[in-house]
Parts: C-alpha cells; structure tokens; sequence
C-alpha cells in the first residue's frame, strides 16, 4: 500500500445551498429520477428564466436534491419530491450536491 495516501474529502463538504422563486410566470423546478426509478432525485436542466435566484449558487442539470426547505427528498418518489416542492411557499430553499465529488 502507498504511503502517500491522498485524503478525499467527504461528498458532504460539498453540499450547496440556494433559495429559488418562481418569476411570477408561474415557473417550477424540474425534477427526475426518484426512487420508484432506483434513483435520488436530480435536477432534470439548469435553472429556466423564469426562476430567480436569490441566494447561492443556481444548482445545474444533474445536481441530486437532497432537501427542499430542510425536508429530506432522497428515497421519495418522483411525484411525492414533486409534491414536497409545490408544497412549501416562495422561495424555497434546496440543497443539491454534484453528482460523483
């Protein structure tokens, strides 16, 4: 075994935060995957004009959702992470993290 080991950093050290609201056009957040698809749910495109974003980084395609307003969405299904975002007001808060760090 090598003895210059390199130390990877936890997938949770890269864990982003932002707060979105729709523009007034009525927009949403697109969603995929979920678990009756043996997958987390993920981002489906970056953010659509229609969002604005008020705090964070805008998440990308692909990003996973693990919380939407401190509610954890991994191990939902893809309609009830659907249901989980329109329930909350404007704006909402997601946590994502990038796939494979």
């Amino acid at each position: 075994m090598s003895k210059t080991l390199k130390k990877k950093k936890h997938w949770s050290s890269k864990v982003q935060e932002c707060s979105l609201s729709w523009g007034g056009e009525g927009g949403e957040v697109g969603v995929r995957g979920g678990a009756e698809m043996g997958e987390f749910p993920h981002l489906a495109h970056t953010v659509p004009e229609g969002l604005l974003v008020h705090a964070g980084r805008a998440p990308c395609a692909g990003d996973v959702l693990l919380e939407v307003n401190g509610t954890p969405v991994s191990g939902l299904t893809h309609r009830d992470t659907l249901a989980v975002i329109r329930h909350f007001r404007e704006p909402i808060r997601l946590k994502t993290v990038r796939p494979g760090v």
